[in-house]
């Protein structure tokens, strides 16, 4: 599909609606910072910790932007295991919640936890499942009147964890939500670190995400696979190098071809580049990719107030000019109504 017919395709498949529950795309950004300084606890927010501003979330949603993937730390959300929500990180999320559903997009509240609570991998904590669900339970329930723009995140990268304890904790969780009435969309990361690159790697201990995942089902068909990818030598994110487009399309063609193959929907979670003009053009590489089914949105990383000069940024610069990268990803966004 080439970028107008897919620009075209984004402006009339979705004329009126862009919520979580949506058939067509949903673009988008993390917009991170409330996980920030996530050993600091409570924390002290806009200290160790911030929210994005409406004024953030203005420019992200005139870009065109439908998706924002919000990182948070389950030990902040929830201090004590079992117990009630932080009314200040409650009051938080509620504030984006409407925000979200005002302007018809989707807000995926991300559980930025690796796998683990206080530092205690899942698999070691007792009752994990009766945990994990208790938590979900109780924000779906505060936030059911946005219940079509909010998007329920089990667990970003869940790497503390084996492969197979992740997809059967996340499939009771699954199923606790949908016996309460939850019908949230609900987004279940690939074990370990998620990665698009290692999605067919398994051991004879811990079978690959694609056997893991190739049948997930939901009662409601309202999940998504989430899949992350990096574009430097390892992976890994933290270098500023980049492999060549090629390679990258071949990986995330691979995991779209699996994805179509076992009928799941994927969401490509967290993706970024630095701004040099071969890591963009792997950047051009991967939103091409990702206009192809079953891929039905994905979340660049990152935006929010506090990157500094972090090399992937695009959040805009103080006296608001656009990131390089954000050039790129505008090909693949229809600005919102009335955006300049």
């Amino acid at each position: 599909m080439s970028r107008l017919l897919w620009l075209l395709w984004l402006l009339l498949a979705l004329p009126g609606r862009a919520d979580c529950l949506s058939e067509g795309s949903l673009p988008g950004v993390n917009l991170a910072g409330a996980e920030f300084k996530a050993t600091a606890l409570p924390g002290r927010i806009n200290i160790d910790f911030v929210y994005p501003s409406n004024q953030t979330l203005d420019y992200f949603r005139g870009k065109g932007m439908r998706l924002l993937r919000l990182p948070v730390t389950w030990e902040r959300l929830q201090p004590e295991t079992g117990g009630p929500l932080s009314p200040l990180h409650l009051g938080e999320l509620q504030r984006l919640a409407r925000y979200s559903a005002l302007h018809d997009l989707c807000l995926l509240v991300d559980l930025h936890n690796f796998g683990k609570r206080q530092g205690l991998p899942l698999d070691q904590a007792p009752q994990a499942a009766d945990a994990l669900s208790d938590l979900w339970l109780r924000l779906a329930g505060a936030l059911a009147e946005q219940q079509d723009h909010v998007a329920l995140g089990l667990m970003n990268e869940p790497a503390l964890i084996g492969r197979s304890q992740w997809v059967s904790l996340a499939g009771e969780v699954l199923t606790r939500l949908r016996e309460a009435k939850v019908a949230n969309l609900v987004v279940v990361s690939g074990g370990n670190w998620s990665g698009a690159h290692a999605w067919f790697s398994g051991s004879a201990t811990q079978p690959s995400n694609a056997d893991l995942l190739a049948g997930w089902r939901d009662p409601l068909g309202r999940s998504v696979i989430e899949l992350h990818q990096y574009a430097d030598s390892d992976y890994s994110g933290t270098h500023n190098d980049c492999i060549d487009p090629q390679k990258m399309r071949t990986i995330l063609r691979a995991a779209g071809e699996w994805g179509s193959q076992h009928g799941q929907r994927l969401l490509l979670g967290e993706f970024g580049v630095p701004a040099s003009s071969g890591c963009l053009a792997v950047l051009d590489a991967m939103l091409a990719e990702l206009t192809r089914a079953p891929w039905m949105g994905w979340a660049y990383w990152a935006g929010g107030p506090w990157w500094g000069s972090y090399p992937f940024s695009v959040q805009p610069s103080s006296d608001g000019q656009d990131k390089p990268q954000m050039a790129v990803l505008a090909d693949y966004l229809a600005p919102a109504a009335g955006s300049q």
